[in-house]
C-alpha cells in the first residue's frame, strides 16, 4: 500500500505541475506577444504584425500546450488506475481522478462521439471544458492570421514601415546690423 500511495502522491504532484507549468508559459508567451504588438506598432506593417504576433501563441500550442496535455492525460489515467487499485484491493474510497480517468479527453474524438450520440448534454459536456474553448480560439486566431496574412500580401507593403526622414529647416538669414560691435 504504501508503493501506491507514494506513486498516488506524486503522480497527483506532477498533473499539478504539468498544467500548472503549461499555463505559465502561456503567460509568458502571451507577454511575448503583447511585447510584439506594444513595441512594432510603429514599426511593422500593421497585417504582418498581427501575423508575428500571433507567433509565440502557435509555438505555445504545439510545443507546450498539445504535448504537455497528452502526458497530462496520460497521467490521469494512471491516477485513476492507481484509485481503482487501492479502493479494491484495500476497500479505500478515494475518486479524486476515477471519474475523468477514463473519459474521451480528446476535443475533437469527444465532441464527435457526443455528436454521434446526438445527445445534447454530452455535446454540452464536451463544449463547456477548456480543451474545446482552446481550440476553437485558436481555430479563430488562425482564420484571423491567415486573413492577415493575405491582407499583408496585397497591401504592396513591405514587413517594415519607412520612418520619414527628419527634415531639418533650412538656416534663415535676418537682417542683422552690427554696431560697434554689437547686434
Amino acid at each position: 500500500m504504501q508503493l501506491y500511495t507514494l506513486e498516488y502522491h506524486k503522480a497527483a504532484e506532477r498533473y499539478d505541475n504539468i498544467y500548472r507549468s503549461m499555463w505559465t508559459i502561456f503567460s509568458y508567451l502571451t507577454a511575448v506577444a503583447a511585447g510584439f504588438l506594444a513595441f512594432g506598432a510603429d514599426r511593422i506593417e500593421h497585417h504582418a504584425l498581427i501575423c508575428i504576433a500571433s507567433i509565440p501563441l502557435f509555438f505555445w500550442l504545439v510545443t507546450t500546450y498539445l504535448p504537455l496535455d497528452r502526458y497530462g492525460n496520460r497521467v490521469l489515467n494512471r491516477l485513476g488506475e492507481i484509485e481503482g487499485t487501492l479502493n479494491r484491493d484495500f476497500q479505500l474510497h478515494l475518486n479524486h481522478f476515477s471519474r475523468d480517468a477514463n473519459k474521451e479527453l480528446s476535443v475533437f474524438r469527444g465532441l464527435w462521439r457526443a455528436l454521434r450520440k446526438r445527445s445534447r448534454w454530452d455535446v454540452w459536456e464536451q463544449v463547456r471544458r477548456a480543451r474545446f474553448a482552446i481550440g476553437f480560439l485558436f481555430l479563430v486566431l488562425f482564420a484571423l492570421v491567415t486573413y492577415e496574412y493575405v491582407g499583408f500580401r496585397h497591401s504592396g507593403y513591405g514587413l517594415f514601415l519607412e520612418k520619414p526622414s527628419a527634415v531639418t529647416p533650412a538656416p534663415t538669414v535676418h537682417n542683422v546690423t552690427v554696431e560697434n560691435g554689437k547686434f
